[in-house]
């Protein structure tokens, strides 16, 4: 079936939406809806300006989950984020209804496990781990005071990450004890606290547009904060992210070392591996209370999807991987 013929309120929206912004000669031609986005709908299709031909994505939440001050937060940064230089799309505007965002489309792959495993992708993957190191670290230098939707957290990063991960643990009410006893470690060993900066809240593998040449940007952002730069690396390192390959932990493309080693040569901030670690482990257990909270979206019928019951079965391994990293 046609996707365009199938979606026609979809094709007008965005028909008015483009010639509102764009011009009244703008055309929409080839909708169609593209895989990733994650928890977002994901739309490609081209405008025809003139000679020109533009290939944008639109990026919107699904029926019923419908975030307008979210999308306003990410279309900030996003915006910031493009001025600073920090390798993104390039966002256009915001639907008129305020649940999703027109960018420009970027080409090459994200799919995690053709970056790892194909020949093509074998030059990208040598440089790959340094450029997410420059391109978190120009995130991360993107100067707060042009961001005030990004509210900067009460109490300090480390901690406020730690309490909103016990405040979603306890909702749940659910016996996990692996992940109590990972926020009670983290709670023991807070690091010293950082300035907050722009973090981009979802930076791994799966987020990352490569060509053969390396990175070509950073996608989705719809969990970007104001939080301590360090988390974005933590969480690039857990196991989840790596795809089997442990002796390269940092997205399976490099080792710990070398990533800290090339964001302080960006960035000029040092961070150490015991910070590092504290932010992984951070990350183990948020990736953890995701997954629990996942499956309880699914078992309680709140919205029956395939895909949430997938990731709610994976509570388990974010739970090992977090003893591990917790030792005896």
């Amino acid at each position: 079936m046609n996707v365009t013929a199938a979606h026609p309120e979809l094709l007008a929206e965005l028909q008015a939406e483009v010639r509102e912004h764009l011009g009244p000669g703008a055309r929409v031609e080839g909708l169609e809806a593209l895989l990733g986005g994650s928890s977002r709908e994901l739309w490609g299709f081209d405008v025809l300006l003139g000679a020109e031909r533009l290939e944008l994505v639109l990026r919107r939440d699904p029926p019923g989950v419908e975030d307008p001050a979210g999308r306003a937060r990410e279309f900030a940064a996003l915006r910031a984020a493009g001025a600073h230089g920090v390798p993104a799309p390039r966002v256009h505007w915001i639907t008129a209804d305020g649940t999703g965002l027109v960018m420009t489309r970027l080409s090459g792959e994200s799919i995690p496990r053709r970056l790892l495993s194909h020949e093509r992708y074998a030059t990208a993957r040598e440089r790959l781990g340094d450029d997410i190191a420059r391109a978190a670290a120009a995130t991360h230098a993107v100067p707060l005071s042009e961001l005030p939707e990004l509210h900067a957290p009460e109490h300090p990063p480390a901690l406020a990450a730690v309490e909103a991960l016990e405040d979603q643990l306890d909702r749940l009410a659910q016996p996990h004890p692996a992940l109590e006893l990972g926020l009670r470690w983290l709670r023991a060993r807070l690091p010293p606290p950082r300035p907050p900066a722009l973090v981009h809240g979802d930076l791994r593998m799966g987020n990352l547009m490569v060509d053969e040449g390396g990175l070509v940007g950073l996608l989705d952002w719809e969990l970007c904060h104001a939080g301590d730069p360090a988390e974005d690396l933590g969480w690039l390192c857990i196991r989840s992210w790596r795809f089997g390959d442990d002796a390269l932990p940092a997205a399976g493309v490099t080792t710990r070392e070398r990533l800290l080693d090339a964001y302080a040569a960006a960035d000029g901030v040092r961070i150490g591996l015991d910070e590092l670690r504290f932010w992984e482990v951070c990350g183990n257990a948020r990736w953890g209370v995701i997954c629990v909270a996942q499956a309880d979206v699914h078992l309680s019928g709140r919205r029956a999807s395939l895909e949430h019951a997938a990731i709610g079965r994976r509570a388990c391994e974010a739970e090992w991987d977090l003893l591990d990293m917790l030792g005896p």
